[in-house]
């Protein structure tokens, strides 16, 4: 559903009537959805933990940096629709959780250091690329700043 003021209010947002508003200035609208609590379950606990330590990693302002250069690349591409993303962070959970899946890491546990010890291809995003944990993008061979 979109919502549609005659003079775009950025700042709005909120709840209201069982309705989440927000402003997302990639698409240059104000969003609407129905807000939905969610039921607290044992998954809420895992992906917590997983949150903590993926933030515990400390990453570098430079692999930051790659991962916004990518994005901006990726959002440029014409076939992005199928797996969108807004900003950097989703694209490192993607990368992330992919590794976990390709390489059988739980991702509660793994350390800075065991991704540099086992070479893991989540050091740089170029090794993300090219090991197929992202989608690639033209021009991504020069986002080669360590985690």
């Amino acid at each position: 559903m979109k919502v549609i003021f005659k003079n775009m209010i950025q700042a709005y947002s909120g709840k209201c009537d069982g309705l989440v508003y927000y402003y997302n200035k990639r698409l240059n609208r104000m969003c609407v959805r129905e807000f939905v609590k969610p039921k607290r379950t044992a998954q809420h606990g895992i992906f917590a933990a997983i949150s903590k330590n993926l933030k515990a990693l400390n990453l570098s302002v430079g692999y930051k940096q790659d991962l916004k250069d990518y994005t901006e690349l990726y959002i440029r591409r014409q076939d992005n629709h199928k797996l969108p993303v807004s900003n950097w962070y989703n694209v490192f959970l993607m990368l992330m959780w992919n590794l976990s899946r390709e390489y059988s890491i739980d991702l509660q546990t793994i350390t800075r250091a065991q991704i540099e010890a086992d070479n893991l291809p989540c050091r740089t995003v170029k090794q993300a690329v090219e090991a197929d944990l992202i989608p690639y993008v033209k021009d991504y061979a020069e986002l080669t700043n360590p985690i």
